[in-house]
């Protein structure tokens, strides 16, 4: 039986016998993006796959893209930017246990930088980098080249802020003090260009900026883009001179461990290991698409790649790939090695269950161990500011990447049950639509009536998931059919179970917190004649809170820029 629709089908018999790159979609869902040097023939191997990843992929395929390119090499550098930009489910991921740092910059006004964990919403991400103090020295270094900001300054302000320290030794240009947007906005758009390697670019803008100054003139301006270059060449000459990379890669099942092992005069100096998921073109798949991903964020200047087989590809970045001569096959067996006994402790690992999670099963009768359980719960003021919150386990442990919490739309008064019954069918209707993954175990904050709200929302998605609530009352677990248990306080289930309810408990409560203090920041300067939203805005910039402009003086308040006598006497006097 043929899994892909008609349509995609009349795009693999015309796609063109050039080089290029493919896009399996469902539902503009990114799912696979892939290269080919001849895409007809590439894509003919679609209609009838045998391997199961293959299968599942384009079992859930709608659509198929084809974008052709001038040459196999331009084919290798748009499909590893696509992957990096919108990270299809089935093209090979970092497994979340590693640990790695990512350069977050926002999307602000003026957008600031940030070093962080994992990947940030709202912005762009660059990374995954291996070395703590080398990517904190990479990104101090970027920042003296193109020094933007990482305060957590809401920017642009009315309030006019003095210059700190970053901004004093060349690493900040100070938005926050002066009017920078256009210069600043050009800086933002180079710091990104020299985290995508575009060092040739970055390179060429910093000597036209130099010979701009000098031609107006401005000789000391030219001097600091002329010191900048020289850094840069500097910076790239030396990275990684005399070096060489090596790199083995060690599959099973679904888990690949990709090793890195830095030479330096036939030594080794530095290792690393990365778990990611199985290309679905097995070591070799894997290997290349690791590496297209890998040098797009980490440039560096190393004299070769060696790799354990020949590539579709002969040099990423400039640098040139080729596999091991005899002197070097002793390291590439230590590497591969390594590799091997990564992947079968991350296996054993993985497959090792929480005592807590077993209880569970047990007390439930669940039919298999319940690894991921979503937990919800409701917080609002008497009816007002309604939030739902949904935190998510795996394995026992919090999952915080997968927290979500929702803004009550359709419920109005005090009615927890209608709360619950919306959050939960808003939820799992995006988890079905999306083809996300579904939990072993719901767990609900609160009793009888708040668990039948929330199966009600699940019986409409045709949804048959374990759910169960929690009373905070005697700590009483309660089934669908009105089920009691009343489990012993040193169960390790209902342990397991009040860390989740009291973490959603949080959660709803810390978003609830959030609007409530919004919503009387707003209500308090709404209510006062005269103070209109840009009044609004000055005050609350330049003062920060509602308590602060309260003990503020008519004198202070009447010197703001657009205030006076008159309206500073009518804030005093409405707010007391």
């Amino acid at each position: 039986m043929r899994l892909l629709n008609s349509e995609i089908l009349n795009i693999i018999e015309s796609a063109p016998e050039k080089s290029g790159v493919y896009i399996f979609k469902c539902d503009d869902k990114y799912l696979y993006i892939g290269k080919a040097k001849n895409l007809r023939n590439r894509l003919r191997s679609y209609v009838d796959p045998k391997d199961e990843r293959i299968l599942k992929m384009i079992g859930e395929a709608s659509q198929l893209e084809i974008i052709t390119t001038d040459s196999e090499r331009n084919a290798i550098y748009l499909e590893a930017s696509l992957i990096r930009k919108y990270k299809p489910k089935y093209n090979i991921r970092l497994k979340s246990e590693t640990p790695f740092y990512y350069i977050h910059i926002t999307d602000e006004v003026y957008p600031r930088v940030v070093l962080t964990r994992e990947p940030k919403d709202g912005g762009d991400n660059f990374g995954p980098y291996i070395n703590r103090s080398q990517v904190r020295f990479f990104l101090k270094f970027a920042r003296k080249l193109f020094p933007i900001r990482n305060c957590s300054l809401k920017l642009p302000s009315k309030k006019k802020h003095t210059p700190c320290i970053e901004y004093h030794i060349g690493r900040c240009s100070a938005p926050c003090r002066y009017e920078i947007y256009d210069q600043y906005k050009e800086m933002v758009k180079n710091f990104k260009r020299f985290l995508n390697g575009d060092v040739g670019e970055v390179a060429k803008y910093i000597f036209e900026k130099m010979n701009e100054e000098a031609k107006r003139l401005n000789f000391e301006a030219a001097a600091i883009w002329r010191d900048r270059l020289r850094s840069l060449n500097e910076f790239m000459v030396k990275r990684g001179r005399g070096e060489k990379e090596l790199w083995a890669v060690y599959s099973i099942k679904n888990t690949s461990c990709v090793v890195l092992y830095s030479l330096k005069d036939g030594n080794i100096i530095e290792t690393y290991k990365f778990l990611t998921s199985t290309s679905m073109y097995g070591d070799k798949g894997t290997l290349e698409e690791f590496l297209m991903i890998y040098y797009a964020n980490n440039p560096k200047n190393v004299d070769e790649i060696i790799v354990p087989f020949s590539l579709e590809i002969d040099e990423i970045n400039g640098i040139p790939i080729r596999t091991p001569k005899e002197s070097e096959k002793e390291i590439l067996k230590a590497a591969e090695m390594s590799a091997r006994l990564e992947v079968e402790n991350y296996i054993v690992k993985s497959q090792r269950v929480h005592p807590s999670l077993e209880s569970l099963q047990k007390v439930l009768n669940l039919d298999k161990i319940p690894s991921i359980i979503e937990g919800f719960d409701i917080s609002h003021t008497f009816g007002k500011y309604k939030v739902g919150s949904l935190v998510v386990f795996k394995n026992g442990k919090p999952f915080k990447s997968g927290y979500r919490r929702f803004k009550i739309k359709t419920v109005e008064g005090i009615d927890d049950y209608a709360c619950m019954y919306e959050v939960v069918l808003r939820r799992y209707r995006r988890v079905v639509s999306e083809g996300g993954e579904l939990p072993d175990l719901i767990l609900i904050d609160g009793g009888i009536g708040q668990l039948n709200a929330a199966l009600k929302a699940l019986k409409e998605l045709n949804l048959n998931i374990p759910t169960v609530a929690l009373a905070k009352r005697f700590e009483t677990l309660i089934l669908p059919g009105n089920r009691v248990i009343q489990l012993s306080v040193n169960e390790p289930a209902l342990k397991l179970l009040q860390y989740i309810r009291d973490e959603s408990h949080r959660f709803a409560l810390k978003y609830h917190r959030t609007l409530r203090s919004k919503e009387s920041k707003k209500s308090a300067l709404d209510a006062i004649p005269g103070i209109g939203e840009k009044r609004k805005k000055i005050l609350l910039a330049h003062f920060g809170s509602i308590s602060k402009i309260r003990g503020a003086s008519v004198e202070e308040i009447s010197s703001l820029p657009g205030f006076n006598r008159k309206v500073a006497e009518t804030l005093k006097r409405y707010l007391g």
